[in-house]
């Protein structure tokens, strides 16, 4: 038997249950979906025992141009090769420098200065922390059911008490008012007939519920956690010009929204939506840990040296891959590619809701696609048990997910992604409603 032999056999003796054992021992969270990868290929996923899953939930979004693509790993072997680790504002160094100069030439409105940092939670720190700077007001306001990260100021933001309990007390300074979710309307209205009602009581909240100070409002164009949750057309306009009325920066979340998973490079771009600053995460390393947040420049203008730092954040490593993925994405036009595709798998879910009264509601935009598991049509009463026996099914059929909100399966298959691949992964869930329908 030769080495490579030996190596193989190696392998194939350690089984997922042995690495599920290891990761009890070790590990203090436990794993959302109990199999053992070895290795990811495209869109799929590859399992100790050989076996293929198609991947709807791409790392909470992060591989968005799919598992190992050539010309991402290309990009980190060139960059392994040369250096690793570098603070961004100690040197100069060339690869945070190209993926800063790139991140500009395709942002929004006139964002225009980044900031490198380890993660879309580490993103949001510093933009609240650059916003009270620039406008020297404290308050902020959020949303019922964002979710901007589990820190304790992002956390404070975060508009989840399932992200919150028992961890308190959290920042003060908060106002959170009802989100545009029409499907589970917090004021018990109708859209359009409601006249966008959640804006008018952001606008009372500013007036009773503050010392005055709001210094911005942080909004998700899509709240993702929350349960895929899409904004009416007219309503990003309107909060938009309440931070203009108030003289408070608009901070856009595009954490998981951004870099083409829309069908748009940015999700604000749907609506003509000028954020004053942004946070991108997840898919910006390539999967590599990378954050950032952008400015304007008058915005940045406010930013002192040691207003924020992050030490690994920005590596050259990091930022190789960022720019080989947006070159990817933009070269590639997946951008379109997830507006087509995301199309296409509204349109098979409709059909597949039409025949399963569980489906509440379908919605999305691009490749983030929501589908509302309910009792009953008229309570909508989540579904959370039949949501949690879904997934499950759907996994031992091959198929990856997540779950959003409380009932919410939460579609994120990569930029990449083929009819042939959305036939698939629509078959695979439509058998696993049938378990409980």
């Amino acid at each position: 038997m030769n080495k490579l032999q030996n190596i193989f056999v190696g392998r194939m003796m350690l089984t997922s249950e042995d690495i599920a054992s290891r990761y009890r021992r070790c590990m203090m969270k436990e794993v959302i979906d109990p199999i053992a990868l070895d290795r990811g290929e495209g869109a799929f996923l590859i399992d100790m025992e050989e076996k293929r899953y198609l991947d709807f939930a791409t790392g909470f979004s992060v591989m968005a141009v799919g598992h190992c693509h050539p010309k991402v790993l290309q990009a980190l072997k060139n960059q392994m090769s040369k250096l690793i680790h570098s603070c961004h504002y100690q040197y100069y160094v060339l690869s945070s420098i190209e993926l800063a100069e790139k991140l500009r030439d395709i942002a929004p409105g006139a964002l225009s200065k980044t900031f490198f940092c380890n993660s879309g939670t580490e993103a949001v720190e510093g933009a609240v922390r650059l916003a009270r700077k620039h406008t020297r007001k404290n308050e902020l306001m959020a949303f019922y059911r964002c979710f901007h990260g589990r820190t304790v100021a992002t956390a404070s933001l975060t508009g989840q008490s399932k992200s919150k309990t028992g961890m308190g007390p959290y920042m003060p300074g908060v106002i959170h008012v009802p989100a545009a979710y029409c499907y589970r309307c917090s004021l018990k209205q109708e859209y359009p007939g409601c006249g966008l009602a959640c804006v008018d009581l952001m606008e009372e909240a500013v007036s009773f519920a503050s010392s005055g100070g709001v210094g911005a409002i942080i909004v998700e164009p899509i709240m993702a956690d929350g349960g895929v949750i899409v904004p009416p057309d007219d309503y990003l306009p309107e909060v938009m010009k309440i931070c203009k009325g108030i003289e408070a920066l608009l901070i856009v979340d595009e954490v998981q929204t951004g870099l083409g998973r829309t069908g748009a490079l940015f999700a604000v771009e749907h609506w003509r939506v000028d954020p004053d600053i942004m946070v991108l995460g997840k898919a910006l390393g390539g999967g590599i840990p990378l954050g950032a947040y952008m400015a304007t420049e008058k915005v940045a203008e406010s930013f002192e040296f040691r207003d924020f730092s992050s030490t690994t954040g920005g590596n050259p490593l990091a930022c190789a891959a960022g720019l080989a993925t947006i070159n990817v994405i933009v070269n590639e036009k997946l951008h379109e590619n997830a507006k087509n595709m995301g199309n296409y798998l509204l349109r098979r879910l409709g059909e597949v809701k039409e025949q399963n009264s569980l489906m509440g509601d379908v919605r999305g935009k691009g490749l983030i696609v929501g589908v509302e598991l309910v009792r009953d049509d008229k309570t909508k009463a989540p579904a959370v048990k039949e949501l949690r026996i879904i997934l499950t099914k759907a996994r031992k059929k091959g198929l990856l997910t997540t779950h959003a909100g409380d009932s919410t399966i939460r579609l994120l298959p990569p930029l990449n992604v083929t009819k042939g691949h959305i036939d698939q992964a629509v078959e695979i869930l439509e058998a696993s409603l049938k378990h409980v329908g």
